[in-house]
């Protein structure tokens, strides 16, 4: 804001009076025997002047009084109007000696040309409750402890308010981030946005995933694992997938569907000792004996009812199965013992109490 100070011109102040003093009083002798010339007065003179004035001789004597009537009407005029001047500079003169003490009800400025500095610090206001003034104009530093913004005391720190130096937005902005917050995402699942230029589900369905449907070739490069056990299917009965690609082994409860167009290989086990006459068989299907020595079985323990088992002898050494008729399980069922020599194979087939039979 533009800063104007009072100029010379605008103080009614005349540089000089326009008419000079009707005479000057001089203690000096005068050469005129009465004591008087055309602008001086000797101050003997002035002095009987004084007195005969003091003594309302102009008023008593005639001939002064007569003559003069009209200039002493107006000097009487002009004597009320001289007092009300004095009384106006009296006043304002006592004003300019004790304004720092002084009280103004009402008063009117123009322009104030030095600082409007308080009598002390945190005391005094400028305006009141329901007498506020209209608008505010600094151009400089507005040093204040508080505001009040509409009623709203505004708590934030001067640290809090820096952070918004440089914001561009809005309130509508502001008011997205506040909802945003309200979700409870944080930091960490917000940086995952990052990169991302199009809608998340459309890219999830043009990688393949979704409900929606997509292509395209999907790299996971990690374990892709259900949420829950035994609850989703991979593809369903009229949306299937072409080809299962497994590397490892494939753990499946069972298999549905048209014929097989390869058998499977069943799973066998090659052995040249046996730890125990009772052979656990629970992840074969053919178990292969090739020893030079004799070896005895006395038992077989199965995986499941229904399993099928086939020894084979490819050794020198005599392979015996041992037999009974007890029924009791992971044996294996008849009244007389078998004898697998090199070359020979028996197939065998269990039950559900585990008790094995001799099927071929």
């Amino acid at each position: 804001m533009a800063k104007q100070e009072r100029k010379k011109e605008d103080l009614f102040i005349k540089p000089k009076r326009r008419a000079k003093n009707f005479f000057i009083t001089s203690s000096a002798k005068m050469s005129d025997d009465k004591g008087v010339s055309k602008t001086a007065i000797s101050s003997s003179v002035f002095t009987k002047m004084s007195q005969s004035f003091a003594d309302g001789e102009y008023l008593l004597d005639d001939a002064i009084r007569e003559p003069n009537a009209s200039i002493l009407y107006m000097l009487q005029e002009m004597q009320q109007d001289i007092d009300d001047v004095y009384n106006e500079v009296s006043a304002s003169a006592f004003q300019s000696s004790f304004f720092p003490f002084a009280r103004i009800d009402s008063g009117s400025f123009g322009v104030i040309s030095s600082s409007l500095v308080p009598g002390l610090d945190s005391k005094y206001n400028l305006g009141a409750v329901g007498k506020e003034w209209n608008d505010l104009f600094i151009d400089g530093t507005a040093n204040v402890d508080a505001i009040n913004l509409n009623g709203t005391a505004i708590s934030s720190t001067a640290a809090e308010i820096n952070k918004l130096d440089g914001y561009t937005g809005d309130v509508n902005d502001l008011n997205y981030l506040k909802t945003l917050r309200a979700t409870g995402v944080t930091n960490t699942e917000f940086d995952y946005l990052d990169g991302v230029t199009s809608n998340i589900q459309t890219q999830i369905d043009n990688a393949g995933g979704g409900g929606g449907g997509g292509s395209g070739n999907y790299d996971t490069g990690s374990n892709l694992i259900p949420h829950t056990n035994n609850t989703y299917d991979l593809g369903s009965k009229t949306n299937q997938w072409k080809n299962l690609f497994v590397d490892g082994v494939a753990y499946i409860d069972s298999i549905a569907g048209g014929t097989l167009t390869l058998p499977l290989a069943p799973p066998s086990s090659t052995l040249t000792t046996l730890k125990s006459s009772a052979v656990n068989v629970t992840g074969i299907n053919v178990l292969i004996l090739n020893s030079s020595t004799a070896l005895s079985i006395t038992g077989l323990i199965p995986l499941h009812s229904g399993q099928e088992l086939t020894i084979m002898n490819i050794g020198s050494g005599a392979v015996t199965i041992t037999r009974s008729q007890g029924g009791k399980a992971r044996t294996i069922y008849g009244s007389g013992n078998i004898t697998i020599n090199q070359h020979q194979a028996y197939k065998f087939v269990c039950n559900p109490s585990q008790v094995w039979y001799q099927i071929s």
